[in-house]
């Protein structure tokens, strides 16, 4: 984990050492190794890469970051050399100026004042205590609130604003399942069809495996269906 994030954090992200170990860090106390200043850990600048541990903290695991997917999590004692064996994506970027574009289709929000239903001692005190609470398993980073369609109240944490790229962790449930519900929706996918993809690793006989029986909605619902 401290791998992850910390690979995260600088080669994600963009954020210092500092940043990292203050906000991404914090979290795991007692069970972190070292700090800013060093530890058991190593950054690799030219591959974009940290690797933790070794030695009396076991394996070393190393995280690496990939161009489109992140940073990854490589097997305990890898070497760097497998780091080009991981896999990339390299999609090109949309060709519209996201600054150009008014929000939600791009980053352009006009400024207005609130709405007149909007409590505005209320929403800043809201945020406050989204940023200012003093537990290391909650830091916020960055916040947005929408009020009928709206952006009202936009607000990032030293070293963060929005065109940081960051992992999204459990968010990515509901992109996906927004993204393959519009493919439903359009008939391009069935929601009680196998997903149409070949299982890894492959059996002898394709049409016995047991997987076949997973469809989209078992994996939609996080369930096995076997």
């Amino acid at each position: 984990m401290q791998a992850l994030l910390t690979c995260n954090g600088l080669f994600t992200s963009g954020r210092t050492r500092e940043q990292v170990f203050a906000q991404e860090l914090a979290m795991l106390e007692d069970r972190l190794l070292g700090d800013s200043a060093g530890g058991p850990y190593t950054i690799h600048e030219a591959q974009r890469a940290v690797s933790v541990g070794g030695g009396e903290y076991g394996p070393v695991i190393t995280a690496a970051f990939r161009r489109g997917i992140g940073c990854v999590v490589m097997a305990p004692d890898a070497a760097l050399d497998a780091i080009d064996e991981l896999p990339e994506l390299t999609l090109p970027y949309p060709p519209s100026d996201p600054a150009t574009l008014p929000w939600p289709d791009g980053d352009l929000v006009e400024d207005k004042p609130l709405p007149s239903d909007v409590d505005a001692a209320a929403l800043r005190a809201a945020s406050d205590w989204a940023f200012d609470r003093p537990t290391p398993e909650q830091d916020t980073i960055s916040l947005l609130v929408v009020h009928r369609g709206e952006i009202v109240h936009e607000r990032y944490a030293e070293g963060v604003d929005r065109s940081t790229r960051t992992r999204t962790w459990s968010t990515a449930k509901s992109i996906a399942a927004t993204l393959l519900g519009m493919r439903v929706d359009a008939g391009a996918l069935e929601l009680d069809a196998p997903p149409g993809f070949d299982w890894l690793p492959a059996m002898d006989e394709p049409d016995r495996d047991p997987r076949n029986a997973i469809t989209l909605r078992h994996v939609l619902n996080m369930s096995r269906g076997l």
